[in-house]
């Protein structure tokens, strides 16, 4: 009676441990945005999000709308568009890009994420 106890119990914990997993990655999915300025060019970077199949497994799309100053007036406007899959790095709770080895990390408040040095707002 006692090991049918502790084996619900343990099974039970499993459960729930699962379950927290999956609903605290709930915030991942959704729109990025970024604006940079140098005195070489100016850019805005949308990251799209998505759970791709697997629990783990992302999709990342990232938009990029470019000047380069020349002169100190803006060119004509240029875009980037790559696509990428991510991981969830479970243990550092990071999506991993696998493609370029790019770290997305998401501070708590859920309203944002660093790439690199840059940080992110959800729209």
């Amino acid at each position: 009676m006692k090991k049918l106890v502790v084996s619900i119990t343990a099974i039970a914990g499993i459960l729930v441990a699962c379950h927290s997993i999956n609903s605290n990655k709930d915030f991942i999915p959704g729109t990025y945005t970024n604006h940079a300025e140098s005195p070489y060019s100016q850019a805005d970077d949308t990251l799209t999000i998505a759970q791709a199949g697997s629990d783990n497994i992302y999709t990342v799309t990232r938009k990029t709308g470019y000047h380069r100053m020349v002169n100190g007036k803006a060119d004509s406007l240029r875009h980037q568009l790559n696509r990428w899959t991510a991981t969830w790095d479970e243990q550092k709770e990071q999506l991993v890009i696998l493609q370029t080895g790019g770290i997305l990390t998401f501070p708590q408040s859920g309203n944002s994420l660093l790439y690199g040095s840059s940080e992110y707002r959800r729209r």
